[in-house]
């Protein structure tokens, strides 16, 4: 069997996408960078948790054990009239930050439907590097924190309707 070599740059970039467990990042889904905690965190129509004293960089394996866990936890909280979550993130466009509070890691997801894609005018990818917000829309536009040791949602809160 021949054996194929791949170039250290190119190897380099493959495993940059990839978690412990081999997790690729969603093309959905943007993690941030700590210096947008803060940002993210500021809804103007949801509550959301404190920003922590430190910040941390999630992977692709996080990101995939709090998207693994959603369609229960939201499906649990939800009310009549209140979408079907149960395959959520799938319809979502989600950005993720990583928060450090009191020695323990957590993930701050902020969720709105694919649907609307991004409002942006001619900057169609600003969301994966920016924070977005938007105010009101109901429960489909909504905010969850994640304890990554514990494995369960600490935070859950949907927006107001306008």
């Amino acid at each position: 069997m021949p054996i194929t070599r791949m170039p250290l740059p190119a190897l380099a970039l493959l495993l940059a996408g990839c978690g412990p467990a081999g997790a690729v990042r969603p093309p959905d889904a943007a993690v941030l960078p700590g210096t947008m905690v803060e940002q993210l965190l500021m809804q103007c129509s949801r509550a959301a948790p404190p920003a922590g004293e430190a910040t941390w960089q999630p992977g692709a394996a996080d990101i995939a054990a709090l998207e693994a866990a959603l369609p229960a936890a939201l499906t649990a909280q939800r009310e009549p009239g209140q979408p079907d979550w149960s395959r959520a993130p799938q319809g979502w466009l989600r950005q993720y930050v990583g928060i450090v509070r009191g020695g323990r890691r957590y993930i701050y997801g902020s969720f709105y439907p694919r649907s609307i894609a991004d409002p942006a005018e001619g900057r169609p990818d600003q969301w994966l590097a920016e924070p977005h917000m938007i105010c009101d829309g109901g429960p489909a536009f909504f905010g969850v924190e994640y304890d990554v040791e514990a494995g369960r949602f600490t935070h859950m809160s949907f927006n107001g309707v306008a």
